[in-house]
């Protein structure tokens, strides 16, 4: 019943999200072809002044009169660990709300749509990092979980229902910044800058390039 109330309580924070300037811009590309564009914002803290730290994410494919429009929210602990996670992803047959929300070995999944919601339960934990198809920064929670020694980790995907084993194997680039090398069912490399920020990300298995707009 907690957790359920946890999911309740997410649902109206999405509405807020086309309010907000989002400080950093990326390109996707598929096999070469930009699909997508992508704006974030990471910053420390959490709602109500809570500690932790902030995503906010809105995607668009295309990037122009999109057809696939995706916000997201991911909170985090202290210690990484998930606070909240909400999707909005709005498409030609209308719009979903996706709500997630942990306890201890425990993943509840909410989605609501028009004239539906469904709830599922997922196995969780302090290894499992919430995906996307379309939002890219939110593979910042890989980043500061990846350790030099590589880390296993499993990647959830709410919208899909994709689950994915992977290890993550952090190196130091210089003045804080990072790279991280994937192996397992998710293969690819990603960098974020000194400010933890994703800077780059290939996945070569689905022909995706991420990388920062140019000035």
């Amino acid at each position: 019943m907690r957790i359920a109330a946890v999911l309740l309580l997410l649902l109206p924070a999405g509405q807020a999200l086309g309010q907000e300037a989002l400080e950093t811009r990326l390109v996707v590309t598929q096999e070469g072809r930009e699909t997508g564009r992508e704006e974030f914002t990471l910053r420390p803290g959490r709602g109500r002044g809570a500690p932790g730290s902030t995503i906010v994410a809105v995607s668009r494919y295309p990037a122009t009169n999109p057809l696939l429009k995706v916000a997201a929210t991911l909170e985090r602990t202290p210690e990484f660990a998930l606070a909240k996670f909400q999707l909005d992803v709005e498409a030609p047959n209308g719009t979903t709300i996706i709500l997630a929300a942990g306890s201890g070995a425990r993943l509840i999944v909410r989605t609501v749509a028009k004239g539906s919601e469904a709830g599922r339960e997922l196995p969780g934990g302090p290894d499992v990092v919430l995906l996307d198809e379309s939002v890219y920064s939110l593979y910042t929670a890989v980043v500061d979980l990846a350790t030099p020694a590589g880390k296993s980790l499993t990647g959830v995907f709410p919208r899909t229902g994709r689950r994915v084993s992977f290890v993550a194997r952090r190196e130091s680039a210089g003045s804080g910044a990072a790279r991280v090398t994937l192996t397992g069912e998710l293969t690819g490399t990603l960098a974020t800058d000194s400010k933890g920020r994703l800077q780059r990300l290939e996945l070569p298995g689905a022909g995706i390039l991420v990388s920062r707009e140019q000035d």
